[in-house]
């Protein structure tokens, strides 16, 4: 019956609306950060301009704006998709030209002093229009969905969701050395203009909610109705450091790996073979473990999975006997041998595969506990929530790295900054329990 629900046409459909639902995001945690590395932009300017994935954690505010106002053609939801998506392709299409100058200024010996601060605007208007897009396509998601296809959808979204983040990410980062940075992000634009199309080819939901009558109405009811439940303060903490600790080490996994002098050819290939084959394993694996352990236990079991995987990346450092400075890279340093190589490629199967499979469970979550009624808001505060842990978690993580070095990071990474989680997990879902109490949708 599963295997019927996920290889629907509905499914297929709503899980290729992710691919660039996740670009935005694969492009501001990878290929943005392997970009600043190339121009020369430090580990701890690196570290602050994470916090340009801002507008993920405020895209609550204007929510209700996105429910309340929306062309009529094609649709409340599919339009808004559309014009975030035309607004993306415009804005590669600008970073691709300012790209070309920053390179070319760096070339000639006079670098351009005011690059941090212009790249970290297109990165924080890149992930304005993302954050958009996603306000409008979880909103979709969530009065598209019939109550059977909730357990399957969050793994179904997330393999495609992956495959754009790594499109945007590995794949991005993979042809850098073949085309150059203009053209990649060029690629990216077109990318997300040749998307418009697939939004045309879906369907609209079958019983779309009543447009919201005032401004008033599109805020205070949704957040009213949440808030009303019991542990809405609990699952609010939670969902703040469910990820906290992979985020923070996430931050920094592409300045590791440049530390570790990978090339930008090589480090996309392993992301994008290694990466993409884990992420969809994962997600794929995740939707029969979800089914069968229940919400509760899936959030304990892959949370786990999710923090100890950034150990993987400590063993790594430890592995490699050269200082980690991607700046020496060229000046003579050892090239890498097998033994390190092999742990950063288990590194990243391990962290992409379990991050994945948490962000499933997750996503099994949110799904229940928004009802469709209030779906725009509702989905737009929780994924807000985890946004913060996101935000928050990677902006100090460039100054940890320069104190205490690699290993020590992400084993603090994966032990004492990711305990926090489970306290609040511990709150909403006690250990063993197979379900999320009151976690089911709320008609009202």
């Amino acid at each position: 019956m599963a295997k019927r629900i996920v290889f629907t046409k509905r499914l297929q459909l709503l899980g290729l609306l992710s691919v660039p639902s996740g670009m935005p995001l694969g492009w501001i945690f990878n290929t943005f950060q392997v970009f600043l590395v190339d121009l020369g932009i430090s580990r701890s300017q690196i570290g602050l301009l994470s916090g340009a994935s801002l507008p993920w954690t405020l895209k609550f505010l204007w929510a209700p704006l996105i429910d309340r106002y929306a062309l009529p053609w094609p649709g409340r939801r599919r339009s808004w998709i559309i014009l975030t998506q035309l607004s993306l392709a415009l804005a590669f299409g600008a970073l691709a030209a300012y790209a070309w100058r920053a390179l070319a200024a760096k070339e000639a010996g006079t670098p351009l002093d005011a690059a941090p601060l212009v790249l970290g605007l297109f990165a924080l208007g890149i992930a304005f229009l993302g954050a958009t897009q996603d306000i409008a396509y979880d909103a979709y998601a969530v009065e598209f969905l019939r109550p059977e296809e909730h357990a399957a959808a969050p793994g179904v979204r997330s393999v495609y969701y992956w495959v754009g983040m790594l499109l945007a990410g590995a794949v991005a980062i993979g042809l850098v050395d073949l085309i150059g940075w203009p053209l990649v992000f060029l690629l990216l634009g077109l990318l997300f203009l040749a998307c418009v199309g697939l939004v045309f080819w879906c369907d609209e939901p079958e019983h779309p909610p009543v447009p919201r009558a005032s401004l008033r109405e599109a805020v205070v009811e949704p957040l009213g109705a949440f808030f009303r439940r019991k542990d809405a303060l609990a699952i609010a903490l939670f969902l703040v450091f469910y990820k906290f600790g992979d985020n923070m080490a996430g931050t920094m996994v592409n300045p590791f790996l440049k530390d570790l002098c990978f090339s930008n050819a090589e480090l996309g290939a392993a992301v994008k073979t290694i990466g993409i084959v884990a992420s969809i394993a994962g997600s794929a694996a995740a939707v029969g473990l979800t089914m069968k352990l229940g919400v509760g236990r899936a959030l304990w079991v892959l949370g786990l999975a999710q923090a100890l995987a950034n150990l993987l990346y400590a063993a790594a450092a430890v592995s490699r006997a050269a200082p980690l400075d991607a700046h020496l890279c060229a000046a003579g340093l050892p090239p890498l041998d097998a033994a390190t190589r092999v742990w950063a490629y288990v590194s990243i199967a391990g962290e992409y595969g379990a991050k994945s499979m948490a962000s499933v469970a997750q996503g099994a979550l949110l799904l229940r506990i928004c009802d469709r009624k209030n779906a725009v808001t509702q989905f737009a505060l929780l994924s807000s929530l985890f946004a913060v842990g996101r935000w928050t978690a990677g902006m100090p993580s460039g100054y940890l790295v320069d104190l205490l070095g690699y290993p020590v990071f992400f084993t603090l990474c994966a032990t004492v900054v990711a305990v926090p989680g489970f306290v609040f997990l511990q709150r909403i879902a006690p250990f063993g329990q197979r379900d999320v109490e009151g976690a089911e949708p709320r008609g009202l």
